[in-house]
C-alpha cells in the first residue's frame, strides 16, 4: 500500500508513506549521512571567495569560504553520526540562502525532516508520526527514496553587506569563536537535531498534523494538569499547554535520567522544562528546551555561545525512538566547554 500526503505550508515539507518490506532491528551500526549541496555555482557552499582567517586559525583549513562552510557542516554532521545508529543512509540537503535579518535580530538557520511516516513495519508505536531518518532506521530501508530525509538552510546574509546585524559567521572547528561572530557548527548541530526529530508536527493552534500524535508530542506534559498533550481531547487544550510558561515539561525516561546535569530548569522529579512562551511562537514553542535551563543546552531557542555538545538532545533522541551509540554518550567528538544554547535566531525566538 502506498499513501502520500503533502505537508501544510506552515511546515513546508512533504509527507510520504510507501510500501512495507522487512523489519530488521532498528539501527545496528553508526549512522551514515550523505550531504546534498543545493547551492549553485559561486554561492553558499560553493563560494570561491577567500577563506575566513579566524576560521582558519580555528582549525578549518578550507581553501575558499565555500570549502570552509562545507568542512564545518560536515564536522557538525559527523558529531551526530557518532551518536546515532542506523543501517539506512541519512540524506541531508543543505544550502546558504538569504534569511530574515536586521540590525537587532537575525534568522540563523532552518532545519526539518523532509517527510514523516506512520504505521510502517517496525514502527515503535502505531498511528504515530516519525521523521524520515528515524522511520528509516526502524524500517531498515528508505521509505521515501525519491526524497531527501533532512533539509537545512543557513543565512547567507550574515557574511555580506545585505544584513545590518553586527555578527558574522565563524566556521572554525574549535568551539571558540571570536567576539561578534556566530559559531556555525553550533547552529548546524541544532538544525540537524530538528531534522532528526527534535520537533513536534503539531501546529501553534494545537492541531495534530493529520490528526496523529508524533513521536515528540508523546512526551510533552502540561504540569499544571499532569496531562500529556497526546491525551488531551481538544486542540484548544494543547494550544493552552504550549503557552503555559514554566509548566510544559518533557517526561521521557532517558531525558529524566540524564537531567541531573542541570542546576535549573529541572523539576525535582527529573522532568525538564520546555519552551512555552505566551503568546505562542509558531514553529518554536514546544520544540525546544526552555531558556531557564542551566547550564545552557544546545536545543534552547536562542543562540548565546558556542556549544558542540549535543547534551540532553541525545537522551531526547533516545526517548523518541533512536538507537544511540552508548560508547560515545557523554564523550562527544568536538565537544566544547563553552556554554550556550544553539539557535536559529539571535535576539528572536527560534524556528525549525
Amino acid at each position: 500500500m502506498t499513501l502520500m500526503q503533502r505537508w501544510p505550508a506552515w511546515v513546508q515539507v512533504f509527507l510520504l508513506i510507501v510500501a512495507v518490506f522487512g523489519t530488521p532491528e532498528a539501527g545496528c551500526c553508526r549512522a551514515t549521512f550523505q550531504i546534498i549541496n543545493l547551492d549553485g555555482p559561486n554561492e553558499g557552499f560553493n563560494d570561491p571567495g577567500a577563506p575566513d582567517p579566524a576560521s582558519t586559525a580555528g582549525g578549518n583549513n578550507g581553501a575558499t569560504l565555500g570549502e570552509q562552510r562545507r568542512i564545518a557542516f560536515r564536522y557538525a554532521v559527523d558529531i551526530w553520526a557518532d551518536q546515532l545508529n542506523s543501517e539506512v543512509i541519512i540524506a541531508v540537503e543543505a544550502a546558504f540562502d538569504p534569511l530574515a535579518c536586521n540590525a537587532t535580530e537575525a534568522d540563523l538557520g532552518v532545519g526539518t525532516a523532509k517527510t514523516v511516516h506512520w504505521n510502517f513495519a517496525g514502527a515503535p508505536i502505531s498511528d504515530t508520526l516519525y521523521p524520515a531518518a528515524l522511520a528509516n532506521a526502524h524500517f531498515g530501508f528508505d521509505l521515501a527514496p525519491l526524497d531527501n530525509d533532512i533539509s537545512a538552510a543557513f543565512n547567507s546574509a550574515l557574511d555580506g553587506i545585505a544584513c545590518a546585524f553586527p555578527r558574522v559567521w565563524y566556521y572554525g572547528l574549535d568551539g571558540n569563536p571570536p567576539a561578534d561572530t556566530l559559531d556555525f557548527v553550533s547552529i548546524a548541530l541544532h538544525e540537524m537535531a530538528h531534522g532528526l526529530g527534535f520537533q513536534t508536527y503539531m501546529d501553534e493552534n494545537g492541531e495534530k498534523f493529520l490528526g496523529f500524535d508524533d513521536a515528540f508530542l508523546l512526551w510533552l506534559e502540561d504540569h499544571s494538569s499532569g496531562e500529556l498533550l497526546s491525551d488531551m481531547v481538544t486542540a484548544a487544550a494543547r494550544a493552552a499547554a504550549i503557552a503555559n510558561t514554566g509548566n510544559l515539561y518533557w517526561v521521557g525516561p532517558n531525558v529524566t535520567e540524564a537531567s541531573s546535569v542541570l542546576t535549573a530548569g529541572r523539576h525535582p522529579s527529573g522532568r525538564v522544562e520546555m519552551y512555552a512562551p505566551d503568546p505562542v511562537e509558531p514553529a518554536s514553542s514546544a520544540s525546544h528546551f526552555s531558556t531557564t535551563l542551566e547550564p545552557d543546552e544546545l536545543m534552547e531557542p536562542y543562540y548565546t555561545a558556542a556549544n558542540h555538545d549535543v547534551g540532553l538532545a541525545l537522551a531526547l533522541m533516545q526517548d523518541i525512538g533512536w538507537s544511540i551509540d552508548r560508547s560515545t554518550r557523554g564523550n562527544i567528538a568536538g565537544s566544547s566547554s563553552g556554554g550556550g544554547g544553539g539557535g536559529c535566531f539571535v535576539g528572536a525566538a527560534m524556528d525549525f
